[in-house]
């Protein structure tokens, strides 16, 4: 086995959490809108690919996140990899609000919409559709803003099945 070259990039590290709302990552200032709080109950995966916001009421949830030059392809554009990996948290989340079980994905389906790029701030939501004794059909879809409001333009829309579990 061969030994790492010390020239290997990295991407930065991140601590899970952000001591301010305006810190910097990646030369890029976070700043999530005023509803949004930092979300610290993350695995090590999803971590890594933050840092994450969200806010949530008794009717709907939101989740955010800041987009960096990692989160791109070669052009500058947010990975479609790392777009599905947010769909597939927001469906998540969605299963876990609507019917306080704990799911795995069976399958998730993304229609990518529109880009987005470094600096933007994405959000989205998703929520149950139907259910099953075992299986939870859920949508989720994201946006470009920072707004409250919904834009009419997605940068995706996908749906899901979630097995449920006891």
């Amino acid at each position: 086995m061969s030994e790492k070259s010390s020239e290997q990039t990295t991407a930065p590290a991140v601590s899970p959490t952000v001591s301010e709302a305006d810190a910097v990552v990646d030369g890029i200032a976070l700043n999530p809108p005023p509803r949004f709080r930092q979300s610290v109950r993350r695995g090590p995966f999803t971590t890594h690919n933050g840092p994450w916001f969200h806010w949530a009421d008794s009717d709907s949830f939101r989740q955010g996140v800041r987009l960096l030059p990692r989160h791109c392809n070669s052009r500058g554009i947010v990975h479609g990899g790392f777009l599905c990996s947010f769909a597939d948290g927001l469906a998540a989340t969605a299963v876990f609000r609507a019917l306080d079980r704990p799911s795995v994905t069976i399958k998730l389906n993304t229609e990518f919409l529109k880009s987005a790029k470094s600096g933007d701030w994405l959000q989205g939501t998703g929520r149950v559709v139907s259910a099953t004794r075992n299986t939870a059909f859920v949508e989720a879809e994201a946006w470009v803003g920072e707004g409250d409001d919904q834009p009419s333009e997605l940068v995706f829309f996908a749906n899901a099945m979630f097995r449920l579990r006891d």
